[in-house]
């Protein structure tokens, strides 16, 4: 039974182009199947435009531009007309989901729409307090990262968060809990694996961020003594590496055993994991990461390939036989991990289902109820 419109909003650019994208569609799916219309309004970085447009591609996804520079930003922090502009097309909006957006923007948000009967809910994926950008930039995102993780649940009644530490955090409200979700009918998932033959590959998918220790993993690599070994680096370029580890320029030169793919469609990243011997990536243990979970692990576990992983956030509650965890990014954890991967050699591998939407359906029904009781 058809039961209305939920809009997303936040900073995602759709339909694939990052990490938020795959949350806030995926998410979306459990909307759908549960009778509701979901609409999309989310941010294009190419290109600079005034207000809100369709995108080309989905009636249900609507685009603005990227906020570029101070005024822009603080704009984009408290105006809420593109997102009222949005609502206004559908008569029957019931619910607005926030994703990751400013305190600020969600007190605004909450208040355009309080009068017109329509709630709105948030979806926290992360307490980050990084930026780049000018010193302002930095230190209000500084400030609200604070204000999210310790004042959202004094505002905001109906939260849907990303991990147990968020949930013990914001735990007297509505909450729901979803990881980072797949849809096993998506055709990314069924793609043929590719073999590769008397070489055993580890494999990275990402860019460079604060948040990963791709440095580590490249520089233990390194000290492993096999020539039937490769380390694959899918989503940047050897340039673009060594622009944030120049340290690095003599070892890349020496060892060919390490490539790099650059930037790849998500499809095709997938299909690089799908193909890999184990999958491995590296974050400190720091309240950021443990507060978010790694979509890394969620979709390299959904592909059923062994995985080397710190023990962060959520992940062991997920891990069975084929997840080595370490507890330390020391170089012997991580070498000693390595080599228990490549011991255990390469194995018939089959897809999984933990994090399929679906099995999300019968939670999210009784968080949407609870918004409305």
């Amino acid at each position: 039974m058809y039961k209305g419109t939920i809009i997303y909003t936040g900073n995602f650019e759709l339909p694939d182009k990052n990490a938020a994208a795959h949350r806030v569609m995926n998410n979306g799916k459990i909307f759908k199947d549960l009778g509701y219309r979901v609409v999309y309004l989310g941010t294009v970085r190419e290109e600079s435009f005034e207000g809100v447009r369709k995108s080309d591609y989905c009636e249900d996804i609507f685009e603005e531009a990227y906020p570029t520079g101070t005024k822009q930003w603080v704009n984009h922090i408290f105006d809420t007309t593109n997102i009222q502009r949005v609502a206004a097309n559908f008569t029957d909006t019931c619910l607005v989901i926030a994703y990751n957006v400013p305190f600020a923007t969600y007190k605004a948000l909450k208040n355009a729409f309080v009068n017109k009967h329509i709630m709105v809910a948030y979806d926290c994926t992360e307490w980050n307090d990084y930026a780049e950008g000018n010193i302002v930039k930095r230190l209000y995102k500084k400030y609200d990262e604070k204000q999210i993780r310790t004042k959202l649940s004094r505002v905001c009644n109906d939260i849907i968060v990303i991990s147990k530490l968020m949930e013990k955090q914001y735990g007297n409200r509505n909450l729901l809990k979803l990881p980072p979700l797949v849809d096993l009918k998506d055709s990314i998932w069924q793609q043929e694996r590719e073999a590769h033959e008397g070489v055993f590959e580890f494999c990275f998918a990402g860019t460079t961020s604060n948040k990963e220790s791709l440095n580590k993993i490249v520089e233990c690599f390194g000290k492993l003594d096999n020539s039937g070994l490769r380390l694959r680096i899918i989503g940047q370029t050897k340039e673009e590496h060594l622009a944030v580890y120049p340290q690095h320029e003599e070892l890349l030169e020496n060892d060919c055993r390490i490539v790099f793919g650059g930037y790849v469609s998500h499809e095709a990243a997938v299909k690089q994991v799908l193909s890999c011997d184990c999958y491995i990536f590296i974050r400190e243990k720091t309240r950021r990461n443990d507060a978010g979970f790694p979509t890394k692990f969620a979709e390299a576990f959904t592909c059923g390939v062994p995985i080397i992983s710190t023990n962060v956030s959520d992940i062991k509650a997920f891990a069975d036989d084929g997840v080595i965890l370490i507890d330390d990014t020391s170089e012997e954890a991580i070498l000693s991990a390595m080599k228990q991967a490549f011991d255990n050699g390469s194995k018939e591998r089959s897809l999984k289902n933990s994090f399929n939407y679906s099995n999300y359906l019968n939670e999210t029904k009784q968080w949407l109820l609870k918004i409305y009781d």
